[in-house]
């Protein structure tokens, strides 16, 4: 059941590092894509349910995995910081995120897969008092010379 193949991980990749082993990154899809599934509870069936309502649904699974792989494939030693020299010459390279190379779903990958319904609050509150000239229920008071 697999939404995301290794061939679209390959060619979303950016670099001439690409991996060639194609059943690892197989392997590596498959454990993002159960990532997602624990995630997301409802993704399983919303994908399966009619794509009118969430065209854009499958795309975005497939570039969250291949997010999320590409991301282990380009540090799979887990390394904070490289620093390379040679005579004079050096070279530094820091990857980012508090865990860099290891599979994770980021808060803003969560918020693009869950439904709309899921981003909203219960309710709001209007901050503007109702005697404000910028209120929705704001009514204007009467003049005194049009009270009689």
């Amino acid at each position: 059941m697999a939404w995301t193949s290794a061939d679209d991980v390959v060619a979303a990749w950016i670099g001439d590092d690409a991996p060639t082993d194609l059943p690892k990154v197989s392997v590596w899809i498959g454990k993002a894509e159960r990532l997602l599934r624990a995630e997301v509870p409802s993704l399983v069936t919303r994908l399966a349910a009619d794509p009118v309502t969430e065209p854009d649904l499958l795309g975005n699974v497939q570039d969250v995995v291949t997010e999320m792989v590409q991301e282990v494939f380009r540090n799979p030693e887990r390394i904070r910081q490289r620093q390379e020299g040679t005579g004079p010459f050096t070279g530094s390279v820091t990857f980012g995120g508090d865990t860099p190379g290891e599979l994770r779903v980021t808060a803003k990958q969560i918020k693009l897969l869950s439904p709309a319904s899921d981003s909203t609050g219960a309710f709001t509150i209007d901050m503007i008092p109702s005697t404000s000239p910028f209120s929705g229920s704001y009514v204007e008071p009467l003049n005194a010379w049009e009270i009689a």
